[in-house]
């Protein structure tokens, strides 16, 4: 049929007294121009019939994947194969008696052939990427760093694939040439190396994913990762700037991630008050009988008394001197105070460490840490739990005879200098 064509329009040329050469190249000319037309007719109408079954399909399924390959273009590449099939035959067919021509021809087909593939791979891995970061179990890990390095992987062997066919040389042998010059391009391309490892590694390991709360001095961030590419992170502060941080830093340098906290729904608080070492004192008998009135450590105070009372009286003590044998103090029984009053809070996770302990006394007191865990992580009410704690407690210390240590103002030097 093709022959017959090729005739018509051969001998129609003729009639414009062409010569016969000329008029044979030129029928083969207007064939591949038809051949052109006609590969765009079926690219076209490809398209239109499986774009038409995809969203038939996703209706009818609900598919996020395929609403994603939809949205990727991924049915409009794929039918841009039987366009290139149809160029191919027609290649093949027109211009046997040009070998020059014909093998120019294959090769530029042979390149959109793989450029073609490339292009459908990739838009593959994006819809798969998005459907995975959109989903329940995306949370658990990021396909976009996944993705994008393997959409560098792909477009890095269709440029090997084309430059093989342009030049003639077989892969491996362009490999060989491409080796020799492997310190040149690693110099040129460090920064896209060494993104697409961090990014891989960030992928698999699920060490930095999208909404995670991280911290990182040495880049000023600290806030919400908002993006995740081969190249650089982006992360949101708290004060709405945005630091750019290179992906492969997120491996290489000391990151702190909040995912953790995020994740167990609880949060710590670890802070401690300083107590002034000057009020920590044995406990009198009428101090004893004034803590007692203190719901939260009255059943342990006389607890204590019992078991120091009947040691000091096996071991025959001499109970006149405040020291000798053993005897409560203010700040122990402080201490048990904080640690019942903690217990009994509504708002703090007893499934996790929860304690009031002392610390090594320093130049500004006797640090007195709590360390628990809030049943919330959300930052507003984290803050208003640990700031109504420490009020309850700044408050509650004066109850127990004892200072919190603070370094004298000049007001407290004025009134010290007027005493007698």
């Amino acid at each position: 049929m093709i022959k017959q064509i090729e005739k018509i329009i051969t001998d129609w040329l003729e009639t414009l007294r062409l010569p016969a050469e000329n008029a044979s190249f030129m029928a083969d000319f207007a064939l591949l121009v038809i051949a052109l037309l006609l590969a765009y007719g079926i690219f076209y109408v490809g398209h239109g019939v499986i774009s038409f079954i995809a969203k038939k399909i996703g209706t009818k399924t609900g598919s996020a994947l395929n609403a994603e390959l939809l949205q990727q273009k991924f049915f409009r590449r794929l039918a841009s194969f039987p366009a290139l099939i149809v160029l191919a035959l027609f290649t093949k067919l027109l211009f046997v008696a040009y070998p020059q021509t014909h093998e120019a021809l294959s090769v530029v087909v042979a390149i959109a052939f793989v450029w073609a593939t490339g292009r459908i791979l990739t838009a593959f891995l994006k819809a798969l990427s998005a459907v995975y970061n959109y989903a329940k179990y995306g949370k658990q890990g990021a396909m976009s760093g996944l993705a994008q390095a393997a959409h560098t992987v792909i477009t890095i062997v269709a440029i090997v694939f084309s430059i093989s066919l342009l030049l003639g040389i077989p892969i491996k042998a362009l490999l060989m040439a491409l080796g020799g010059a492997s310190a040149v391009l690693m110099l040129v391309f460090k920064d896209s190396i060494l993104g697409l490892v961090g990014g891989i590694q960030l992928s698999i390991n699920r060490m930095v994913l999208p909404g995670d709360w991280i911290e990182m001095p040495s880049a000023d961030a600290d806030g919400t990762v908002t993006e995740i590419s081969q190249i650089t992170v982006k992360v949101q502060n708290w004060d709405n700037t945005i630091v750019t941080i290179p992906t492969y830093n997120l491996i290489s340098q000391p990151v702190k991630n909040w995912r953790g906290m995020s994740e167990s729904g609880v949060r710590r608080i670890k802070r401690a008050i300083y107590i002034d070492m000057t009020s920590v004192q044995f406990c009198t008998d009428d101090m004893l009988a004034r803590y007692r009135r203190i719901q939260h450590v009255a059943p342990y105070i006389d607890q204590r008394q019992a078991e120091i009372a009947g040691y000091n009286a096996s071991t025959h003590v001499d109970v006149s001197n405040a020291i000798n044998g053993r005897r409560q103090t203010n700040l122990g029984i402080f201490r048990a105070y904080l640690q019942r009053y903690l217990e009994h809070h509504p708002q703090l996770s007893r499934d996790f460490t929860l304690m009031a302990r002392q610390l090594q006394p320093t130049s500004t007191g006797i640090p007195v840490e709590i360390y628990v865990f809030t049943k919330t992580t959300e930052w507003v009410k984290y803050e208003a739990i640990q700031s109504d704690i420490f009020d309850h407690i700044i408050a509650a210390i004066p109850y127990f005879d004892l200072r919190i240590f603070q370094n004298p103002s000049w007001n407290d030097y004025q009134l010290l200098s007027e005493k007698p």
